[in-house]
């Protein structure tokens, strides 16, 4: 599959509009103002329907969505049908190994569980990419928008000097979907070495060693943790766990507010963040 057929599915997938935030919220005071800015992809810069592959597991995505694809590349529904089972077991086996060896959060490389899926199907999935089957199904189970003033926001911190980077538990789909979101490829807006992606690590969040890697980049640029801000709407995996790091925090609330302490920087729209970055 070529990048072009790939932008086809993604757009036809996307909703039309963007996805709403909270027009009001106080502007909180960052100390140190940061000079890198790193952010979560699924809940923060978009809107997923399902979130990413962690929360997929969690909670047993539908198992429409692997009719779906079945059917599209001339399965069965049968076979689709078993793809929903085995493909939460594929990855709860490479759970289960990684936890065996000290590893609390795995992450899978999907395009490999998809080569086994499709090895044994009918036909072996001759002459099939693997990737093109994981980016389809994970276009019916999730499809996202981004966030209303997520790719201004990300323009103006980028123009103001801010060093922009990702932190997110993703896959190698996340990157042309969120490209196609944003209106703008990954290396306009962000720097190279400051993303931090789980299926490039083979660990995901909230495991201790991925915010670790962000700190000991941060080191090693000459920064101190503190002048590195993550925004994130996940308390655990982005708020407690950059800042057991030393790392500053805010948590994304873009809807309902979460009941947490009081303790827990809060932003609601991306209007505020430009705000308190700019101090």
């Amino acid at each position: 599959m070529n990048k072009e057929e790939w932008s086809a599915w993604i757009r036809a997938a996307m909703p039309e509009s963007a996805a709403p935030t909270l027009p009001e919220g106080a502007v909180p005071g960052l100390r140190p103002r940061p000079a890198v800015v790193l952010f979560d992809v699924y809940g923060t810069l978009l809107a997923p329907t399902l979130g990413d592959l962690e929360a997929q597991v969690r909670d047993r995505a539908s198992r429409d969505s692997f009719v779906a694809t079945a059917r599209h590349f001339g399965f069965s529904q049968e076979v689709g049908l078993r793809w929903a089972e085995d493909f939460y077991r594929i990855i709860e086996r490479e759970h289960a190994a990684c936890r065996a060896v000290g590893i609390s959060r795995a992450e899978v490389v999907i395009e490999r569980v998809w080569a086994e899926l499709l090895g044994h199907s009918p036909g072996g999935g001759d002459g099939l990419d693997p990737k093109d089957v994981a980016l389809y199904r994970e276009l019916q189970a999730n499809p996202v928008t981004a966030y209303a003033g997520a790719a201004d926001a990300l323009a103006w911190l980028r123009r103001s000097g801010v060093v922009l980077g990702l932190v997110s538990n993703a896959q190698f789909y996340t990157v042309p979907i969120l490209e196609a979101c944003l209106g703008a490829s990954l290396e306009d807006l962000f720097d190279p070495q400051w993303i931090f992606f789980s299926f490039e690590l083979g660990f995901a969040k909230p495991d201790p060693h991925f915010f670790r890697l962000v700190k000991t980049r941060a080191l090693r640029s000459g920064l101190t943790a503190e002048q590195v801000l993550v925004v994130g709407n996940d308390p655990e995996n982005d708020v407690e766990a950059a800042r057991t790091h030393g790392l500053q925090a805010v948590l994304f609330e873009p809807g309902a507010v979460k009941p947490l302490g009081e303790d827990v920087i809060r932003i609601a729209n991306f209007q505020t963040l430009w705000q308190a970055v700019a101090g």
